[in-house]
């Protein structure tokens, strides 16, 4: 089911691309004996545009034996690089072509004899110089003249040829320069050489006078980095970078207050010898004096 639905999609945009218009001029053209074997990236004429019947252009009746025929093949990809089908033209089979004109001898099937009676002449030219090209081909067996938008080319056996052509814009091509606008462009080459290599003082000082217009200076001094971190993650404090003093007034109402707890100490309490010795540690590490330690030990 999905793959017939697939393909019902695939044949309905076939369609529609076939249905629009294709203005791509045509580069190449071959002649096959059945229109089966069309050349790769070709597309056989194999039905009249009046009619819708067969489009046979050798068109010989034969009643017994098996039937001749030619079709005309049409390309908008292969063929010359950069050229292009700019007009046709049919001319008697014998006659020589026209200057310029290049003609299908040989069927590209079966390397059959081409023509019979009449045969088709095209001429190639250079897509950026050609001011047309053929962009369709149609055959008519009924009508005897070209419909509308359409050029007669000829009648090969009772066919009509007509084809469409379709102008090819051009850009315009770039003016040549002057010989005086070349002079101009070196001499000012050369200025810029001169001006480049000659020292600016301007150019030297360019940064110092843009520092007090621009302000580019800090206005304070950044911060100094974290004097200690815990792991991997940085502790900073209010008082980072402010040295520790004590206060004076704190400092003497501690010396105050340590005298008095030796007075205290030394008043009530009998020392032994074990006594005096601590004491004399604590001396030694506190440097305090204490004047009256030799009256209650007797011992100094």
């Amino acid at each position: 089911m999905l793959k017939s639905s697939t393909q019902q999609q695939k044949n309905i945009l076939n369609t529609v691309i076939g249905a629009l218009p294709d203005n791509r001029p045509i580069t190449s053209l071959q002649l096959v004996e059945e229109f089966e074997k069309c050349p790769r990236n070709f597309q056989p004429i194999n039905k009249t545009y009046d009619q819708d019947q067969d489009a046979d252009l050798w068109r010989e009746k034969m009643l017994i034996g098996k039937r001749t025929t030619r079709y005309l093949c049409q390309s908008k990809s292969e063929g010359l690089p950069g050229y292009i089908v700019e007009t046709l033209k049919v001319i008697n089979e014998k006659e020589i072509s026209p200057d310029g004109f290049s003609q299908l001898t040989r069927t590209a099937d079966t390397e059959q004899k081409a023509w019979r009676k009449k045969q088709l002449v095209y001429r190639l030219a250079k897509k950026g110089s050609a001011k047309q090209a053929v962009t369709d081909i149609i055959l008519c067996s009924r009508l005897r003249q070209a419909p509308e938008g359409f050029t007669l080319a000829g009648d090969i056996n009772g066919i009509l040829v007509c084809f469409k052509t379709s102008a090819i814009p051009h850009r315009p091509s770039p003016s040549v320069p002057s010989r005086q606008s070349i002079t101009d462009l070196e001499k000012t080459i050369e200025n810029l050489k001169i001006q480049s290599n000659c020292p600016n003082e301007s150019q030297d000082h360019e940064y110092e006078q843009l520092l007090p217009t621009y302000q580019l200076s800090p206005k304070r001094v950044a911060p100094k980095p974290p004097m200690y971190s815990t792991g991997t993650l940085n502790i900073h404090t209010d008082v980072e970078g402010v040295p520790f003093v004590l206060n004076p007034a704190l400092k003497q109402y501690a010396v105050n207050q340590l005298m008095k707890f030796q007075l205290v100490y030394t008043t009530n309490m009998t020392f032994t010898w074990n006594d005096k010795f601590f004491a004399q540690q604590n001396r030694k590490m506190l440097k305090l004096q204490i004047p009256f330690f030799s009256k209650h030990t007797g011992n100094e």
